[in-house]
């Protein structure tokens, strides 16, 4: 058991695509899935909305309000990016980077997990955008 949940938030640099973009700041990550079998954990950007309300319309991208019911996870309007694929390597030190122990609330995030499948099931994801960090390379993004 890697003390990781899907639903919870962890914040990390990360690589963002194969062409070698790396995040220059932290960004939370919300974990959309786990397969113990493959210790891998699967994270989906969160942005937040404000000041790109213009983002809530495109289809790659999935809104999540703060609010009915209050989440602790995020707090404010955000929204996940849909159009990318990234696994880190499962290790239990992956857990210092959890926000909180906290979820998303279960409605909120069944939807956003059922639009992030559907989105992967039904679009073509860019090979460049299949991401996947093992640990040393995760643990040497949190050093820059």
């Amino acid at each position: 058991m890697s003390g990781l949940e899907v639903g919870q938030v962890i914040v990390a640099k990360i690589r963002f695509n194969n062409s070698g973009l790396k995040s220059s700041a932290r960004h939370p990550y919300l974990i959309v899935g786990i397969d113990e079998g493959l210790r891998t954990i699967e994270i989906a950007q969160l942005d937040s909305l404000e000041g790109k309300e213009y983002k809530a319309a495109m289809k790659s991208n999935k809104v999540i309000y703060c609010d009915e019911p209050i989440e602790t996870v995020i707090d404010k309007d955000s929204y996940i990016q849909l159009d990318n694929t990234f696994l880190v390597e499962l290790y239990g030190d992956l857990t210092r980077y959890r926000r909180q122990i906290d979820k998303l609330s279960e409605d909120k995030l069944n939807d956003v997990l059922k639009s992030y499948q559907s989105y992967h099931e039904n679009h073509h994801i860019d090979e460049n955008k299949q991401v996947y960090m093992g640990k040393e390379e995760f643990e040497s993004l949190q050093n820059t």
